[in-house]
């Protein structure tokens, strides 16, 4: 399997190889030269594997219209048909002179 991994010079003291993607994700290791920090981020990775850890995709799906949830909040709020009201009559008045902002 082939997993992303982010390798890094340590000032003084060789490379880091960190995890970037799949079940490498949170694990580090270092290594005098870059290849030995890949490597042993390799072994934290198989050992993972070896200890049943698996991967999977997950597809998750939004809703068409998540905002329907929200739908008739405001239907018993006493402003809110006032509210409704003067917002029609401001349209009707951009209508009417788009000047009027």
């Amino acid at each position: 399997m082939e997993i992303p991994v982010v390798i890094e010079s340590v000032a003084g003291n060789g490379y880091r190889a960190t995890g970037a993607g799949g079940l490498s994700v949170g694990l580090t290791a270092d290594g005098a030269t870059a290849e030995e920090a890949i490597d042993r981020l390799a072994d934290q990775v198989r050992t993972r594997v070896n200890a049943g850890a698996k991967l999977a995709e997950v597809n998750v799906t939004a809703s068409a219209a998540p905002w329907k949830q929200d739908a008739g909040c405001l239907s018993g709020e006493p402003l809110y048909e006032p509210w409704r009201e003067a917002m029609a009559d401001y349209r009707r008045k951009l209508n009417d002179d788009p000047e009027a902002l």
